[in-house]
């Protein structure tokens, strides 16, 4: 790969050895390297391939607004990230992440604070990425000395997700947490009582479901046998009348036909939280 620009001698714009150009980190990656040079990819930690003509003017346009300090901040809360959480990142992640520490760092020297609606919902149907979001609100005060309120977490958490679960950008990945928080409302008012967010099996029901939102927003269909699913479901016939609702509702927001095999499959689900909690 050769060197485009050093933005310092940890962080660099190149163009790798596929043609494209990337931002790549590591100690010392641009030290005494001139632009042209190759530059040493043993010393490569991170390497983030800009997406084409738009991805570099976003990568130019962001770098008028934040600090190469944010970034290096960024690529080390996803490395961190990524080994806490288990699963890699596409690269969209550097350049959004990079961009809201910087307004975060502003609003937090300025004293300006805001939430998210989404964030009883983020902790909940996303425990272990709010968990570490968390973790890195409070490193960040012990490292700035700002105030930085415990909100920003779920702000953090969001970009993990989209990084992860989401190819089609934040407002996608928003809408995708909404669907899932409806499902479980419509669940609590059908059965009309709250669910323990630390239950086992409420996990594994919310697991369920946030595979279940995918493959319809995907367009999948489930595999399954459907004749044991329906004898178990006739067992149940409450749980079965809410999987109905809820497919019901799918159908009359979103226009989505859910499946015979997914309303059964969300009927046992349901039954083992009320069987368990």
């Amino acid at each position: 790969m050769k060197l485009i620009k050093a933005l310092n001698n940890n962080v660099a714009l190149v163009l790798d050895d596929e043609r494209k150009e990337s931002v790549v980190m590591g100690r010392g990656v641009a030290f005494h390297v001139k632009a042209g040079q190759h530059v040493d990819p043993s010393l490569v930690e991170k390497h983030f391939v800009l997406n084409g003509r738009s991805g570099r003017k976003d990568f130019d346009s962001l770098l008028k607004r934040i600090t190469v300090n944010d970034i290096e901040l960024a690529s080390d809360i996803i490395k961190r990230g990524e080994e806490r959480l288990g699963y890699r990142c596409n690269d969209s992640i550097l350049l959004t992440l990079s961009d809201h520490l910087g307004m975060m760092m502003e609003r937090a020297r300025s004293g300006i604070y805001i939430g998210t609606p989404l964030e009883w919902d983020i902790r909940l149907i996303y425990p272990q990425e709010y968990t570490y979001a968390t973790e890195v609100v409070k490193a960040l005060r012990k490292k700035t000395g700002y105030d930085i309120p415990k909100q920003e977490a779920a702000f953090i958490a969001l970009h993990f997700i989209n990084a992860n679960f989401s190819t089609s950008g934040m407002q996608k990945t928003m809408m995708y947490t909404k669907i899932i928080q409806n499902i479980l409302n419509i669940a609590k008012l059908f059965y009309g009582r709250e669910f323990h967010e630390n239950s086992f099996h409420v996990s594994r029901f919310i697991t369920h479901v946030r595979y279940f939102v995918r493959r319809q927003m995907n367009g999948e269909v489930l595999e399954m046998d459907l004749d044991i699913a329906r004898v178990i479901a006739q067992k149940c016939p409450k749980d079965f009348k809410c999987a109905k609702k809820i497919a019901g509702f799918l159908n009359q927001t979103y226009g989505w036909e859910v499946g015979e095999g997914e309303i059964l499959y969300l009927a046992l689900h349901l039954n083992r939280i009320n069987q368990n909690e």
